[in-house]
């Protein structure tokens, strides 16, 4: 078994994957966290407390190339979601290689200079694929830095910057689709979504409204609640664990998702059973589609925290 190496800040490290993923960037900070990311996708992977445990969840059928996004982790969806019935109805940004803005102490400067209490990364995306025919010809850069702070709490910012230089606005959706491991898909439950509106994608995008208790599940389940508060809670009842997402205000929306024995069973990359250890609960912006103008930028803002009750 390999030792990790001995780091110093920005505390992380190139990794390859084999045989699944390629190339990745693992965070390990000080205090015991850490964090993996793909250079596909510029997609989490793999987030651990300070005792190793496991927080997201990864499934064991995952693919890890085109054109296939990474079952579990944190999937960046860019500049679609749920548009369309095909296999990047969710944009095209979590199934392209990535680059990094440096490996040492380089840091991209169109975010604010790192803290050195946090181990952190920064990923940009500005290669418009000349096969996705759902999106004009557009030239933008994505940027996102992954960061770990020192009480293991995960965070990402991403950025979107229109740099067409024929004057031409261009309008997307977003959202960070988060898989959390859950010890049993039963004994979860989702807080601060009460009272909210959705739209239920089971439902051809149907808007109804919740009801006044904390969501659990029964079922397949697949909804973007729209406006929501800027912190929601996920639940492990068994586990006593509880996840809470904290957004900015330009994720307006919670996606929330799981697939249950049907929907498992018809994916490739998921197995039969895994259903039950899994959710996703992640930060959005997909009620309307943001417009940019040229030069103009929009960010969003997505951290985890998590509180375990001994």
């Amino acid at each position: 078994m390999s030792v990790p190496p001995v780091l110093r800040w920005p505390y992380r490290y190139y990794n390859l994957r084999y045989p699944g993923g390629g190339p990745s960037i693992i965070l390990r900070h000080p205090r015991g966290y850490t964090a993996e990311i793909l250079f596909y996708g510029a997609q989490v992977i793999s987030w651990k407390n300070q005792h190793g445990e496991e927080l997201l969840f990864l499934s064991t059928e995952a693919i890890y190339e085109r054109p296939h996004p990474v079952r579990g982790g944190i999937p960046i969806c860019f500049p679609k979601f749920s548009d369309n019935a095909n296999i990047e109805d969710n944009g095209f940004a979590r199934t392209r290689f990535w680059r990094t803005e440096g490996l040492t102490y380089y840091y991209d400067t169109n975010f604010p200079p790192p803290s050195r209490d946090n181990a952190f990364v920064d990923f940009i995306f500005d290669d418009m694929p000349d096969d996705f025919p759902d999106w004009p010809n557009h030239s933008f850069e994505l940027h996102l830095r992954v960061i770990l702070g020192p009480t293991g709490d995960l965070t990402m910012i991403s950025r979107v910057k229109n740099i067409n230089a024929n004057g031409e606005p261009f309008s997307f959706k977003f959202a960070y689709q988060t898989y959390f491991s859950v010890s049993n898909i039963r004994a979860t439950q989702i807080e601060g979504l009460e009272t909210m509106k959705y739209r239920d994608y089971l439902q051809d995008g149907g808007r109804f409204t919740e009801g006044a208790n904390p969501i659990s599940f029964q079922n397949e389940v697949d909804r973007a609640y729209l406006d929501t508060r800027d912190d929601i809670s996920v639940a492990d009842l068994d586990r006593l664990r509880t996840f809470t997402i904290h957004k900015n205000a330009s994720l307006t929306d919670i996606g929330v998702w799981n697939p249950w024995e049907d929907g498992a069973v018809h994916a490739a990359d998921l197995g039969n059973e895994e259903y039950r250890q899994m959710v996703v609960v992640g930060a959005a912006a997909v009620r309307k589609e943001i417009t940019l103008m040229p030069s103009r930028e929009w960010t969003g803002t997505q951290r985890l925290s998590v509180v375990e009750l001994d």
